[in-house]
């Protein structure tokens, strides 16, 4: 079954040649409507089917983040996606913030990088789905109030549930100073344990899974905006300007700097 996909950009070109451009069948996607506005895209979701919203966020009549708002609150199904080629940080992390799966930048489309966005997107598209199963299952199982722990066999439901929920507050507090402790303990599960499940059902150790998303918030700063290093280390949730620097080149192989000086600003 196809996944149906609605693009909204005030710019007609750009939203012409971004839905033109992108190889969408390839990876099961299909474009059923486009907007140049946040009111002509609720209308038209009023009357259609659509399961992702790819939309930028500063437009006229209503904006990106007023659309998504909306949408969240009316259409929960709905996965959104921000489509941004402007240096709006700022409304890109709120964006995050109202439930976002990710965001496409000008650079990713330039260096013709269309196949691997599209497959990201339907992969997180497709972790969504699961974590919400899993969280339904959960709520299915209120009763049980006592730590998780450790089983035999594949893991529970609630398991899953608890460890995607670690995945939502790694993702919307990652600027934070995040305790593998503190998270464990949000989702009620003892520390030990809840490090083996993690690792097992993210597919990398929590503090590996925190890096990566704090160096890619990082990259992406790095090539949208001018800010210094020292700011977008803070941004990406590392304060120490020298470790970030170290972090970020174990992960990329080559230091903030250089990386910027690869992928100039657009």
């Amino acid at each position: 079954m196809m996944i149906k996909v609605m693009v909204v950009d005030d710019d007609h070109l750009v939203r012409k040649g971004f839905i033109t451009m992108m190889p969408w069948r390839e990876h099961k996607l299909e474009v059923v409507g486009e907007a140049g506005n946040g009111k002509k895209a609720l209308e038209f979701l009023e009357n259609n089917q659509v399961d992702l919203l790819i939309t930028d966020l500063a437009m006229p009549v209503m904006s990106g983040i007023d659309l998504m708002r909306s949408v969240k609150e009316k259409y929960k199904d709905i996965s959104m996606v921000v489509l941004t080629f402007h240096q709006d940080f700022e409304l890109i992390q709120e964006a995050l913030r109202l439930g976002a799966l990710d965001y496409i930048t000008k650079v990713e489309l330039e260096h013709e990088h269309m196949d691997e966005v599209l497959r990201r997107i339907v992969n997180k598209m497709d972790e969504q789905k699961m974590r919400s199963r899993d969280a339904h299952a959960h709520v299915q199982h209120l009763h049980v109030t006592t730590l998780v722990e450790e089983d035999e066999g594949p893991y529970s439901p609630e398991v899953n549930a608890s460890v995607w929920r670690a995945v939502d507050i790694i993702q919307s507090e990652f600027q934070q100073d995040l305790l593998v402790t503190d998270i464990a303990k949000r989702v009620n599960m003892s520390r030990s344990y809840f490090s083996r499940c993690f690792r097992d059902i993210a597919g990398k150790t929590f503090n590996d899974f925190i890096r990566e998303v704090r160096v890619n918030h990082a990259k992406a700063l790095l090539t949208q905006s001018n800010k210094s290093i020292g700011w977008i280390a803070t941004q990406a949730g590392y304060p120490n300007e020298k470790y970030f620097s170290k972090v970020f080149r174990e992960l990329t192989g080559m230091l903030p700097g250089e990386f910027r000086k690869k992928e100039p600003v657009k």
